[in-house]
């Protein structure tokens, strides 16, 4: 007779479990949620969005250069090819490989463009995924951007 009494208890215990069993998910989704680690696509987002018409007046020059920029992986390296006219002395800027499920996988990297019009990257620098290839360079005082998604295997 006993258990049978357990089924039948009074209601107003049945809604004391009801909400201490809800506590306890809610505390239990809190905790999770202040440990997942959520990465901002760059620290000063809000600085980067200022700065965004650097970006569309970059990504205006790019489309009118004579080729576009060429991204290829052979099994060692990840090369960039430019156009003939970015085979210039005065030509600086920068590449950023950003990794979107991990920013403390990202590659940021000083533009140095060889004679031949590549860049070499060794691919030991890289884990195998996705990323997002931003250039940002600057050639007799105009900005160029482009940017592209490739998967490093």
């Amino acid at each position: 007779m006993k258990s049978f009494k357990l089924w039948y208890m009074n209601w107003g215990y049945k809604i004391i479990i009801v909400f201490v069993l809800f506590a306890a998910g809610m505390l239990t989704l809190v905790a999770k949620s202040l440990r997942t680690r959520i990465d901002m696509v760059t620290p000063d987002y809000y600085k980067e969005e200022l700065r965004y018409q650097q970006v569309i007046d970059g990504k205006r020059n790019a489309s009118g250069l004579s080729a576009p920029l060429g991204i290829s992986q052979s099994d060692a390296a990840i090369v960039l090819t430019f156009p003939a006219e970015m085979r210039n002395p005065g030509v600086n800027g920068e590449l950023k490989f950003y990794r979107p499920s991990d920013a403390g996988k990202d590659i940021n990297v000083p533009l140095k463009i060889a004679a031949a019009g590549e860049q070499q990257l060794d691919k030991q620098l890289f884990t195998k995924g996705l990323y997002k290839v931003i250039v940002q360079w600057t050639m007799n005082d105009r900005p160029f951007y482009m940017e592209e998604m490739i998967t490093v295997n």
